[in-house]
């Protein structure tokens, strides 16, 4: 047997192992029912206007806090988008007054926040947020924007925003997704990611300052396990196994 035939036996026998092995490579996915979805906010569980609002749905390799408010009041009411309850959110700023700068975490006022922490053991990729949004009248905030800080290599607060949105219309569910822009600070990806913490802020404005509906909050995305050593081996033969055969197909 030549050292071509034997390598292509070796391989094979690696893939097949591979193969009983996915379910560790699976685990990011298989309890996600939301495929892009690392984290939902949609109020369905909850009872009364002043109860916290707890991520609905996480994804295995995140963990995150209650969506939070500072200095804003909530209402919780039926009849959504998809007819089930949703909140009504008041008391944002009639102008734009908000700054970027921070020494830490802390929301400034007039926000909505919550916190997202990535397992130690776990790689994510942020794209975005999304969310159903509805003016009830013409003195409802008529913009918005999501921003997200983390902690640069330095210890400094970085951050990057989506930029101010406008909201038209009024009486009317609408759906929006904000992604957070790759030609500014960068943000963090992959390895870079793990064991790391993040800070996401939606600051809306205009008008009055009066409520603005929100439902299915949501942070865009895709998160998976951190191979161990001896299973990403496996991943590199089963993939040089995959080269072998087209080989000898050619």
């Amino acid at each position: 047997m030549n050292l071509f035939s034997v390598m292509k036996t070796q391989c094979r026998a690696l893939a097949a192992g591979l193969m009983l092995l996915c379910p560790v490579f699976s685990w990011g996915q298989v309890a996600d029912p939301l495929e892009d979805v690392l984290i939902l906010y949609d109020f369905n569980t909850l009872k009364c206007d002043w109860e916290t609002n707890p991520p609905a749905f996480c994804a295995p390799c995140i963990w995150a806090t209650d969506l939070s408010l500072d200095r804003l009041c909530q209402s919780l009411q039926d009849g959504g988008p998809d007819g089930s309850k949703f909140r009504s959110f008041g008391g944002w700023d009639s102008s734009y007054d908000y700054s970027f700068a921070r020494t830490d975490f802390s929301s400034v006022s007039s926000t909505l926040s919550y916190d997202v922490y990535v397992r130690a053991d776990a790689i994510a990729n942020i794209s975005g947020v999304s969310f159903d949004w509805q003016r009830p009248g013409d003195s409802s905030v008529d913009a918005i924007q999501a921003t997200i800080f983390w902690e640069g290599p330095a210890g400094s607060i970085e951050y990057c925003s989506s930029g101010p949105i406008s909201l038209n219309g009024t009486g009317c569910w609408n759906s929006r997704v904000l992604d957070f822009p790759i030609d500014v600070t960068p943000l963090p990806t992959g390895i870079d990611t793990s064991g790391k913490q993040f800070h996401i802020e939606f600051y809306a404005w205009g008008n009055n300052g009066d409520a603005l509906l929100l439902d299915n909050v949501a942070l865009k995305g895709m998160c998976a396990p951190i191979p161990e050593p001896g299973s990403a081996i496996l991943i590199a033969a089963a993939g040089l196994a995959l080269l072998l055969r087209r080989r000898m197909r050619v």
